[in-house]
């Protein structure tokens, strides 16, 4: 079982419905809550009275946050969130195809984009979101993975060899 995350501190980021969070261990994360302002009727409120966003705090023994109007959101769900928004690099994805043991093309077929898309997003500083959500849901999920994997057999390249030809 894993241990529950805490929250240290937390303050309102200037950009819209975005916090800045210190966690129990030290790291700093920014999270953008406007998806859950937008979609939840509880923090909706936030859309008519955003300044009330900014006087939050966290909750007594850290295991959350709350503001003023009564709201509160656990430190494990906003974990997660910060979790899901931070950018994956390339380097994220190569780690990903070694630890599945897949090609080039066996990772376009799970992505549904080409080969060269994956060749380049190798050397990409920040992966698109949607493959970096793709790509934490397979690892979280591998019954979402198997879902979606076709192995694909990659021939060699290079000249063909006859077969059953010796010198004389």
């Amino acid at each position: 079982m894993s241990k529950l995350p805490k929250i240290a501190a937390v303050s309102a980021a200037k950009a819209p419905f975005t916090l800045h969070v210190t966690w129990g261990d030290g790291k700093k994360d920014v999270v953008n809550l406007t998806g859950l302002v937008s979609l939840s009727k509880h923090f909706r409120v936030f859309l008519a009275d955003p300044k009330s966003f900014r006087k939050v705090r966290p909750t007594e023994f850290g295991g959350g946050i709350e503001w003023s109007n009564g709201l509160d959101y656990s430190a494990d769900s906003l974990m997660t969130l910060a979790d899901e928004q931070k950018p994956m690099t390339g380097k994220d994805l190569v780690t990903f195809e070694k630890s599945f043991a897949l090609n080039s093309e066996e990772m376009a077929g799970l992505l549904d984009v080409t080969p060269r898309s994956i060749h380049n997003w190798r050397k990409a500083d920040e992966l698109p979101a949607l493959v970096s959500g793709a790509l934490r849901k397979f690892e979280r999920d591998k019954t979402a993975f198997a879902a979606h994997y076709r192995p694909i057999e990659v021939k060699p390249r290079g000249r063909p060899k006859k077969v059953g030809s010796s010198k004389r």
